[in-house]
């Protein structure tokens, strides 16, 4: 249930994107439109490329604050409490001593 809640608010994140984007490329051609210089038209077309990759921005910010809410409600969900993490919960041992994964495991 809650992967669908995830997935339908990225739903609503990506139309509402969507709606940003085509206004901001309409508000372009009406400023190109009523430009009167070669000048002003790029900077119309600049405007709009803006407009486009600050909807798109929000858009991703949006999916990744979603992608944090449903990592928070599983975590609360399962019991762990906020910023403990398994490996400050077990104690070591005296004497040992914890190493880096090796580079293969980046890769």
């Amino acid at each position: 249930m809650q992967a669908v809640k995830e997935k339908v608010k990225d739903k609503v994140s990506a139309v509402k994107a969507k709606g940003k984007v085509s206004k901001a490329k309409a508000d372009e051609k009406k400023e190109a439109a009523t430009a009167r210089s070669h000048a002003e038209r790029e900077l119309a077309h600049e405007r709009g490329k803006a407009r486009v990759a600050a909807a798109k921005m929000e858009l991703h910010q949006e999916k990744a604050l979603h992608r944090e809410e449903a990592i928070q409600r599983r975590l609360h969900k399962h019991g762990a409490a906020a910023g403990t993490t398994a490996a400050a919960a077990v104690p070591m041992a005296a004497g040992t001593t914890t190493h880096p994964p090796p580079a293969s495991y980046y890769n």
